[in-house]
């Protein structure tokens, strides 16, 4: 009876261990952020969304939150401006007393993690899309000079990227005053998320990599 408990326990482990790896292959993380900002206010808005669960960070005037999101509504919020608040004064102290590593240290650590870190941003870019690019941008600086030399510049990208139907960017210079108004809105996914992880658990399997990385962190030392 144990036995055959223990056994389909250990089924429904492997079961839904598999249904979460073909998750993160086939439900995409999407990535939406979108700001707009006038002479009176600026609001921005960031959402990562993967299947039901989110995360979304919105900046308002005064209201600076961070919001966990299930099917789209908030099941938990918290204030930025607590989360930066410093750390206590035995935190601080305890890493203070932590040995700072050299540059050269940190130059050897960057040396040895590279290979990994470039793996992993590779497997980032293949699995990037972009959705939308849009933004209408109304920009006026100090000098005449500086706001014809943005804003040419900004219709050369738009026209090299003129095939691409996702980005849509429009700015309208103004030479007779200093202005910063518009809105812009970034919508993009991050397809196969399971192609990223693989590298970065490849990676952590590694002891080498893994005690750079507690070196690195402060919380141990190479060999430790």
């Amino acid at each position: 009876m144990a036995a055959t408990l223990l056994f389909f326990v250990l089924l429904a482990v492997a079961v839904i261990f598999l249904l979460v790896l073909l998750a993160l292959y086939l439900v995409p993380v999407t990535v939406e952020a979108a700001t707009d900002c006038t002479r009176e206010s600026a609001r921005a808005k960031a959402t990562v969304t993967w299947g039901i669960v989110g995360v979304r960070v919105r900046v308002t005037g005064d209201l600076q939150v961070v919001e966990i999101l299930l099917a789209g509504r908030p099941v938990m919020t918290r204030d930025l401006a607590e989360m930066a608040k410093p750390s206590p004064p035995e935190e601080r102290e305890e890493k203070e007393r932590r040995p700072a590593l050299s540059t050269s240290e940190y130059l050897s650590a960057a040396g040895d993690l590279w290979p990994h870190v470039k793996e992993i941003i590779a497997a980032f870019f293949r699995s990037l899309y972009l959705e939308r690019l849009w933004g209408d941008i109304t920009l006026g600086l100090e000098s005449p000079a500086t706001t014809g030399t943005v804003y040419g510049y900004c219709t050369a990208v738009r026209y090299a990227l003129w095939p691409a139907d996702a980005i849509d960017f429009v700015m309208t210079p103004v030479f007779d005053r200093e202005v910063f108004e518009g809105a812009v809105l970034l919508r993009l996914q991050i397809r196969r998320p399971l192609l990223i992880l693989i590298p970065v658990v490849r990676a952590l399997l590694q002891r080498p990599v893994r005690e750079r990385l507690r070196q690195v962190s402060g919380r141990g030392a190479v060999g430790v």
